[in-house]
């Protein structure tokens, strides 16, 4: 028991120095003439160098990284009035609950590699045992971009659920599709 006690008086000074608040904050320069800033602490500006010290940067080793083309991979673009093929972030859908079904909204960006939109519903609400899947909803869409409005059916009334639209599309140069959500609703009660 003393020989842990004795441990204890030892060590506390040690875990409880880095607790301590420091209005100062010390920097050693590399000796190798690192090339990073030296910061003061609770500072974003660069601290002056410590007395005789001279930065010389050296160049970050090749081979690690790799090196961008000086030519753009080239990606098909929307048409004039749609904005090009690129990824988007998820946005919103708007639902409109019906007895059994939903309509939900969601904006369609267009584009050459565009294949078709997969709808689901997703339930909220907590039952025991297996879940239910409603499945999906697949909409082609056409040519151009706007928004589009797809009929989920299948709902169980007055059941809570988030609705998730997928778009599928083909990869430039590559086999296959590749799905990815573009819109998703909040919790929605159907009637």
């Amino acid at each position: 028991m003393r020989r842990r006690w004795l441990g204890m008086v030892i060590l506390a000074p040690l875990a409880l120095a880095g607790c301590k608040a420091s209005t100062t904050a010390t920097a050693v320069p590399s000796p190798s003439g690192s090339p990073w800033v030296i910061t003061s602490q609770g500072s974003a500006t660069p601290s002056a160098a410590p007395s005789g010290y001279t930065a010389t940067p050296s160049t970050f080793p090749t081979g690690f990284l790799p090196v961008a083309s000086a030519t753009p991979t080239p990606r098909p673009t929307g048409s004039p009035t749609c904005p090009p093929d690129t990824a988007h972030a998820i946005a919103g859908a708007t639902v409109v609950p019906g007895s059994g079904s939903a309509a939900v909204t969601f904006y369609n960006y267009g584009g050459n590699s565009l294949v078709e939109y997969r709808i689901t519903a997703i339930s909220q609400d907590l039952v025991p045992g297996e879940q239910r899947d409603v499945g999906w909803t697949v909409m082609t869409p056409g040519a151009g971009c706007g928004y589009l409005t797809a009929t989920v059916t299948g709902l169980d009334a007055r059941t809570r659920y988030v609705f998730s639209v997928d778009a599928v599309t083909t990869q430039l140069g590559k086999d296959g599709t590749l799905a990815k959500t573009v819109a998703r609703s909040g919790v929605v009660t159907t009637l």
